[in-house]
């Protein structure tokens, strides 16, 4: 029995060390992978107006031009009064959206035009 458990553990250790030797193939695929999120955040402006800055995943998937589809929910929501509206869309296809709204928008309202414009999903508004 101690033969057996010096044997295997000689032929383990000759696999690993072939294994540690063997190079990567050099023309493998390397995959960087980086964390992404949807995220919605709100400031109140001096309580002049409210500041907002979403990241959506995917944005190409919901959206033709870079937030179109959610700009018009969120003025369905929040009134027509939203200015400086601004989209710009990453390599990896995130969008950010960055404009502001009457104090009167709430993030419940945001919480729900965005739900309305990404298909079910749900990103849920704060205050930063």
């Amino acid at each position: 029995m101690h033969a057996s458990t010096i044997t295997s553990t000689l032929l383990f250790s000759l696999f690993s060390l072939g294994a540690l030797a063997s190079p990567t193939p050099a023309n493998e695929a390397v995959n960087h992978l980086h964390k992404r999120a949807n995220r919605c955040e709100s400031s109140n402006i001096e309580g002049l107006y409210k500041r907002w800055n979403i990241w959506v995943d995917n944005d190409a998937n919901y959206n033709g031009a870079c937030g179109s589809g959610c700009l018009d929910n969120i003025r369905g929501r929040c009134g027509s009064s939203v200015t400086d509206w601004g989209c710009d869309r990453d390599g990896n296809g995130q969008g950010y959206y960055h404009f502001n709204t009457p104090t009167t928008c709430s993030e419940y309202d945001m919480t729900q035009a965005l739900k309305a414009c990404l298909k079910g999903q749900t990103i849920d508004c704060h205050v930063v």
